[in-house]
């Protein structure tokens, strides 16, 4: 596991991590987005800014014409209540990893996310994790200049979920779980749990 995977704690929403949604590339992409009070996102807030403020100034460095018309790219977004449209207090980061990845000697490799529950024991696609689950996502943030838009900024590069409590897709009811225990696996298993997955045994 890469040094720089960071963690975010927060409600899930748009989960996507089982299989790719290729709505906008063929190859598929693994997507989830995660909510959270903006007090709490802070202070990664301020370690993401620092990457993409690292990456606007090495660019500058290298062409300095860019200074006058290149912009940071915020690396979160406000959420809004869909039917006031008042600021809700909380904002949301956008997590993405590519299902196929194209190398420039033409191969493809084939890859997704870790998805485990508060024991770290693996999920599978028959966990449907559904909008206000209670989430941790690893990931690994990727600084990038984008010149068609002028902009310096941070993709989330998702590494692995975690369910803490889970609301099913489809069922309006809060999760079945008692939230002080967390999420376990309906199922038994015997698969050992992967030691690069990056979160603690019902750390939450």
């Amino acid at each position: 596991m890469a040094k720089n995977i960071m963690v975010l704690s927060g409600t899930a929403m748009w989960a996507k991590v089982f299989e790719p949604d290729t709505k906008f590339n063929p190859d598929g992409d693994y997507t989830i987005n995660l909510q959270m009070p903006v007090a709490e996102a802070t202070p990664m807030c301020e370690k993401l800014d620092e990457i993409v403020q690292a990456k606007f100034d090495e660019a500058i460095e290298k062409d300095p014409r860019l200074k006058n018309t290149l912009t940071t790219q915020c690396c979160s977004n406000p959420v809004y209540d869909r039917d006031t449209g008042d600021d809700t207090g909380n904002v949301e980061f956008k997590f993405k990893l590519k299902a196929k990845v194209r190398k420039r000697d033409g191969t493809t490799y084939e890859q997704q996310p870790a998805v485990v529950d508060s024991k770290r024991v693996p999920l599978t696609k028959e966990t449907l994790i559904g909008n206000g689950s209670k989430v941790k996502i690893a990931f690994e943030p990727v600084s990038y200049v984008m010149p068609s838009t002028k902009k310096a900024g941070v993709s989330l590069r998702l590494k692995a979920v975690q369910v803490i409590d889970l609301v099913e897709y489809g069922n309006s009811a809060t999760s079945v779980f008692d939230e002080e225990d967390g999420y376990v696996a309906p199922a038994t298993t015997t698969e050992t749990v992967s030691e690069e997955i990056p979160f603690d045994e019902g750390d939450f």
